[in-house]
């Protein structure tokens, strides 16, 4: 059987470019520290990939909606508590000052400090979250939830409008609030309603006034905002339940996501290497036998 030279250079050549090539595959592996450089290198596995990242950024996009409603009922819980908190100190001073046995100066002195809790009341209706958003104008999260006008009367200036954000499996949470269902109207016994702050007004003109009767029925409402605010309070704590609920959920499926997602997609270094240094080893000892094949010719043969 006659072999050529050029067959045997073909041959020599063909294997160190196979050893090469696989040697290059390793290193980019490395280098890039993924099993699958390009979709054509395995496309079951690359589908699968693409598929498991997909699901990874849709976890990832829900998780950061429900953290940011988890930041907006944080700043509604701190705004709600010190409102009730201004409420039952305005109630002690009510039953303060329905005693007869006040001089019309201390009524005054407690009238300037219902008036200073009012408007701390005020101020807590237009809070903001983390992001300058108020807290209790609806979708009118620009715009602060309540103006007071220059005769004294305060106005809402926000919308109704109750938007809710998905919380598991066909659940959804409220995500913002009107100002008017935390501040809400008092309904009294002649089933009149009278505004939040007007009935925190006429309160504190009956206490300026001495009028007993006044003074009264502005207990009777303090009562009912409290127990407005504290179901606002209740509510407020369910959907934080829900939503760190949601999101103890959503973590753990995204961990398992991104575990399978590593699985397929990740080298394995240790493997890598051991391979790397047989490659080499292959191509040195390839290079090596070539370099003395190439150098044999007839006349060697013939000395021989």
């Amino acid at each position: 059987m006659k072999i050529s030279t050029s067959f045997l250079f073909d041959r020599a050549t063909e294997r160190m470019t196979k050893i090469q090539n696989r040697l290059a595959t390793t290193q980019a592996q490395m280098a890039e520290s993924k099993q699958i450089l390009s979709p054509s290198d395995a496309p079951d596995q690359a589908a699968a990939i693409q598929r498991l990242k997909g699901e990874v950024q849709r976890q990832d996009s829900h998780m950061r909606t429900l953290d940011v409603a988890m930041r907006r009922y944080t700043a509604e819980e701190t705004a709600l508590s010190a409102s009730n908190d201004v409420l039952i100190r305005m109630k002690e001073l009510g039953i303060q000052a329905a005693n007869d046995t006040l001089s019309p100066d201390d009524r005054k002195s407690v009238a300037v400090e219902l008036k200073a809790l009012r408007d701390q009341l005020l101020s807590l209706g237009n809070t903001r979250d983390d992001s300058g958003n108020y807290l209790f104008s609806g979708t009118r999260v620009n715009t602060p939830a309540f103006a007071e006008g220059l005769n004294g009367d305060v106005m809402y200036q926000g919308d109704q409008t109750q938007t809710r954000i998905p919380a598991g499996v066909e659940r959804t949470v409220q995500f913002t609030r009107a100002g008017t269902d935390v501040f809400s109207r008092v309904v009294r016994q002649d089933g009149n309603s009278v505004g939040f702050f007007d009935a925190l007004d006429q309160m504190i003109d009956g206490v300026n006034s001495a009028q007993t009767g006044q003074i009264q029925q502005g207990i009777a409402d303090l009562t009912q905002m409290h127990n407005n605010l504290t179901l606002s309070q209740a509510q407020n704590g369910s959907d934080q339940v829900v939503v760190q609920s949601q999101l103890d959920v959503l973590s753990e499926t995204a961990l398992r996501f991104k575990s399978t997602l590593s699985e397929i997609e990740d080298l394995d270094y240790a493997e890598a290497v051991t391979r790397m240094n047989k490659e080499m080893m292959a191509l040195e000892a390839a290079m090596g036998s070539f370099s003395k094949i190439s150098g044999l010719s007839l006349f060697d043969y013939i000395r021989g």
